[in-house]
């Protein structure tokens, strides 16, 4: 048979969705979908790095706290009681 491919951009854009709208209780699954997601770009040469969400991006602990103008909080202020899982690539 033949070898299959397969949109990269599709793939990002289904894991994306994932990681932003999936329950805040399941970050070990959002974990998974990073950890593949990550390796399926730095195989195929298409990464280019990710962002954490905001708390207007995403149900539950954001991956990242901003201020009301959306410029970044000092650190450690930005990462307090956020969740890593919450990213974009």
């Amino acid at each position: 048979m033949g070898r299959k491919s397969f949109k990269i951009e599709e793939f990002v854009t289904i894991c994306n969705g994932v990681l932003r709208l999936s329950d805040p209780e399941l970050s070990e699954r959002r974990k998974g979908v990073m950890l593949i997601l990550e390796q399926t770009l730095m195989s195929s040469g298409n990464y280019k790095g990710f962002r954490y969400l905001s708390a207007k991006e995403c149900e539950g602990k954001p991956g990242v706290n901003l201020n009301e103008d959306g410029s970044l909080l000092p650190y450690p202020e930005r990462f307090k009681d956020t969740d890593p899982t919450r990213v974009q690539y």
